[in-house]
Order: structure tokens, then C-alpha cells, then sequence
């Protein structure tokens, strides 16, 4: 059975679980050793806040600090909070954007120094305006999984030569970058960004698509099932 949604991410990101959904984990994370060990370093101090970007830098800060170093974190969204209550066993907030953008709105409400861990992938410039109370560290990087891209790409095809209308959830700009050639051929799929930077990723490549109202996996996949759904009303 061929899907109705193809969500395209990176390995150890949340799962999107439903049924006609299937994903591909065109990105594996490899750690930042240099960086794990400042972190180890700074985390020798408390900081006021600690700020988590994905799931997996929760997983590569657990790997080096058991115990943990803030007073308060903040996490991108609910699913990198969950990371967060299973490891350390605290809660962080949650902007009510699920983005980047959502971290810097609470953080210019926030004092004191503040500790940002993500990917290598994310600008370093995004929380400058804080001036030097923040440290920014990027745990990990992004390498393409190449078997996983061919499958993607046979996966694409296969869904395009039926005919049938489907979805495809792009979720990140990294991803989009990877897969633009792959997109821009697309006939019969509605593209959906997970959230407000991977559409401007996708403006830039001019690539059509629609944005998740909610910025995690499970919103994006929502959105492209409601925008199925809108598509099946038209016709009828």
C-alpha cells in the first residue's frame, strides 16, 4: 500500500505515528566531541537557563552531564521537554511557538546567562541580540544518509507514477537542501514545512508549500492530512 504522507527527517527526531504515514531518515547526527567537552566544562558551573534545541541534544548532554547544571531550561517543544522529564527528571518551558523564533521571544523576557545547545546546523547569530549572556554550542552535526536517500528517491517515484495525490513533510532546512531536485519534479504531492525556517529554506529553493499551524512532526503530519482532506473535498 503505497502511503498518503511521506515525512522526510532526520534520525532520532520525534516519530510521526498514524496510519499512511511513512518516514524516511535521510540525516544521521554525529556527535561534536570537541564540543561535548566544553560542555562538560561549562556544566561545571549553574546557569540561569539552559536552552535545548532538538531531542538529540538531549540525548548528547546526557551523555556527558547526569546531573542538571540550571536553575530553569527551556525546550523547543513538547517532544524535546519529554526528552528532558526522562532524563534529568525536570520540566522545562515551552514557548508557545514550537521554533527558534518562540526561544528568543521567552529569552528577551529572561535574565541572566544562558546556555543554547542544538545542532551544528543552526545560525549562530540567531540569539546575538542577547549580547554575551548566552553561550551557544553545537553538539552534534547532520550527515546524509545516502542509502536512505535512494530510498527516497524510489519511494517518490513510485507514489508520483500511481496518479494519487499525497503529502510530504519537509522538517527541516537541512532536509530541503537535500531534497529540493527531488521535490521540484514532484506532480501530485503537497509539500508541508514543519515550521516558519524551513519555509523560508523552501521560498529560497521556490519550492510551493504550506506550513504546520503546530511546529513539530505530528502538527506537520495534521496539516497534511487535513490539506488531503481539503484536496478530496474539492474534487468532490
Amino acid at each position: 500500500m503505497l502511503p498518503a504522507i511521506v515525512v522526510i527527517r532526520a534520525k532520532d527526531e520525534e516519530l510521526a505515528r498514524g496510519q499512511g504515514v511513512v518516514e524516511v531518515p535521510i540525516l544521521k547526527p554525529i556527535p561534536n566531541d570537541e564540543a561535548l567537552g566544553r560542555l562538560r566544562e561549562l556544566c561545571m558551573k549553574r546557569w540561569d537557563v539552559v536552552v535545548f534545541m532538538s531531542t538529540t541534544a538531549v540525548r548528547y548532554t546526557y551523555e556527558v552531564v547526569k546531573q542538571p547544571c540550571w536553575v530553569r531550561c527551556m525546550a523547543v517543544g513538547p517532544s524535546t521537554r519529554a526528552f528532558v522529564e526522562e532524563y534529568f527528571h525536570d520540566s522545562c518551558l515551552v514557548p508557545n511557538e514550537y521554533s527558534s523564533m518562540g526561544l528568543l521571544q521567552m529569552l528577551r523576557h529572561i535574565d541572566g546567562k544562558v546556555l543554547v545547545l542544538r545542532s551544528m546546523e543552526h545560525a549562530l547569530d540567531l540569539f546575538k541580540e542577547l549580547g554575551d549572556r548566552v553561550v551557544e554550542l553545537g553538539l552534534y552535526g547532520l550527515t546524509l544518509i545516502n542509502e536512505e536517500l535512494g530510498k527516497l528517491k524510489g519511494l517518490l517515484s513510485e507514489v508520483e507514477s500511481s496518479g494519487v495525490k499525497y503529502a510530504v513533510v519537509v522538517t527541516s532546512p537541512r532536509v530541503a537542501r537535500e531534497v529540493s531536485s527531488m521535490l521540484t519534479n514532484l506532480r501530485n504531492a503537497i509539500i508541508v514545512a514543519i515550521g516558519p525556517v524551513t519555509s523560508r529554506e523552501l521560498n529560497k529553493l521556490n519550492i510551493p508549500h504550506r506550513v504546520a499551524a503546530v511546529h513539530t512532526i505530528d502538527g506537520a503530519v495534521e496539516e497534511a492530512r487535513l490539506a488531503l482532506r481539503e484536496l478530496n473535498k474539492g474534487y468532490g
